[in-house]
């Protein structure tokens, strides 16, 4: 998909309630909805899928670049967070809301689920942001509680 899942189900949620922000950003979701959330023929990608898509676009050192959309990611310290959307992708950074239900990050850094999982209560992300450092090229990953409320991204099967 060529934009973050914005469908209701499950536990998900717009960013600050506000349903602006599912239309500009899509939904968050928490790992067992993002797990069911995809419409039929499609899925969430595992982290090996989503590792292939990083290698495919230059690796994780440039990938986030070149993964952005070209609007939609704020500025920092003078320099432009937007990417290049080389393929497609058009990545926005809907934040995340952590399971204390605190919303962070909209803007700045957009975090996907992944479908793999790395113990019984902490599944793999993928993570693309930007605060004005180094980092604004790259895709880092991670894990984190699956409570944790992440953009997804479907793949057709």
């Amino acid at each position: 998909m060529a934009e973050n899942l914005n469908i209701e189900t499950g536990n998900s949620k717009c960013y600050d309630n506000d349903p602006a922000n599912c239309q500009k950003y899509g939904r968050l979701y928490d790992w067992n909805t993002a797990k069911t959330a995809c419409p039929s023929g499609w899925h969430l990608p595992s982290d090996e899928e989503l590792e292939t898509l990083v290698n495919f676009a230059g690796g994780s050192e440039v990938a986030g670049k070149k993964l952005k959309a070209k609007s939609g990611w704020n500025d920092y310290a003078g320099k432009i967070g937007n990417g290049t959307d080389d393929f497609g992708f058009s990545a926005l950074p809907g934040g995340y809301c952590n399971e204390d239900s605190n919303f962070s990050a909209v803007g700045g850094y957009g975090l996907w689920w992944s479908a793999t999982e790395s113990n019984s209560n902490n599944a793999y992300y993928r993570e693309i942001g930007y605060n004005g450092e180094d980092n604004a090229e790259s895709v880092g990953w991670d894990y984190r509680n699956k409570d944790n409320s992440f953009s997804i991204r479907c793949i057709q099967n």
